[in-house]
């Protein structure tokens, strides 16, 4: 066990982390005034540019591009999955709108790698859909302190941006295990960061209501909050080649929980969140959310079942 935890700290760091980019989302556009168009069209291209750096000081060759088609196709997926996300942070929170589109986006690569990846679906797996579903509506009827208003479900503009997030997210990452059989996970990542973020940055321009060039303060916060999903691909990364995809993708999900209890925590500070009106029923649906994806991933990866942990 302690040495499972050695190898797998770095992944709890990167589920923080992403907490973090929620939340500093949420303060960003709320606090400061930035919109999330700007944050995400700013921040995403800078951070795919120097991970993309890292990455070919790293093996001295970027192949990546060669696939420039699936590359592509995956960097619309992620360049709306990320403005959708960010976007949904703003009118919903950052907790909520993790713990609606986490579960989700696990069920919907499910599907998608049975449908088109061809991969085995069994049955714990469908169990583990199932309590990851129940966890999803627990979390939608947590806008709401009366329990018996549950029924019917009554879903936000917000909320559903979460679910389109959520499902884009999951073409992004059929589209990406594509790419990575053929390429290295971190130039993959920081490739489809850049081109990504890159079309956000053109929607930018392109938009009427966001042409004003940001100040010299907003400029520091968005390259400071670059560093954020820069270093959550980072620990990621290097969570796959520890300890495998499916304890990995297992352990990152439980930022779905870390991001409720930091804007609690933030909250009992003073700083503003923007917080589910039932607490109980969310943490309840983030609860059966994360049990429900690990569930999905169990026993996907022999190592750790024959207590190989890797080298």
């Amino acid at each position: 066990m302690s040495r499972l935890i050695r190898k797998s700290w770095n992944v709890f760091v990167q589920a923080i982390i992403l907490s973090f980019e929620s939340i500093m989302v949420e303060l960003l556009t709320e606090i400061h005034g930035i919109s999330s168009l700007l944050v995400a069209g700013i921040s995403i291209p800078f951070a795919g540019a120097t991970l993309l750096l890292i990455s070919t000081v790293l093996s001295k060759k970027i192949t990546v591009f060669n696939s420039w088609k699936l590359l592509l196709v995956g960097s619309i997926f992620l360049a709306a999955a990320v403005f959708l996300w960010y976007d949904s942070v703003t009118r919903v929170g950052a907790s909520k709108e993790g713990l609606l589109a986490g579960p989700l986006e696990t069920i919907v690569v499910l599907i998608l790698a049975w449908l088109l990846l061809k991969e085995k679906l069994r049955k714990i797996q469908l169990v583990g859909v199932i309590i990851a579903l129940l966890g999803f509506f627990a979390t939608v009827s947590s806008r709401s302190l009366d329990l018996s208003s549950i029924l019917p479900f009554v879903i936000t503009f917000g909320d559903f941006e979460a679910i389109l997030s959520a499902i884009a997210f999951a073409g992004g990452v059929i589209a990406m295990t594509r790419l990575v059989k053929r390429h290295s996970f971190i130039e993959v990542t920081g490739a489809s960061l850049l081109i990504s973020g890159l079309i956000l940055a053109t929607i930018l321009i392109l938009s009427t209501s966001q042409t004003s060039i940001p100040t010299i303060p907003e400029w520091i916060y968005l390259i400071s909050f670059s560093l954020l999903p820069l270093a959550a691909a980072l620990l990621y990364v290097v969570g796959l080649d520890r300890i495998g995809a499916s304890l990995t993708s297992t352990i990152a999900s439980s930022n779905i929980l870390f991001t409720l209890f930091l804007q609690l925590l933030f909250k009992g500070l003073g700083v503003k969140s923007n917080l589910p009106e039932n607490i109980l029923l969310a943490v309840i649906g983030g609860a059966l959310g994360l049990f429900g994806i690990y569930l999905i991933h169990i026993e996907k990866d022999s190592r750790f079942r024959n207590g190989n942990i890797g080298n």
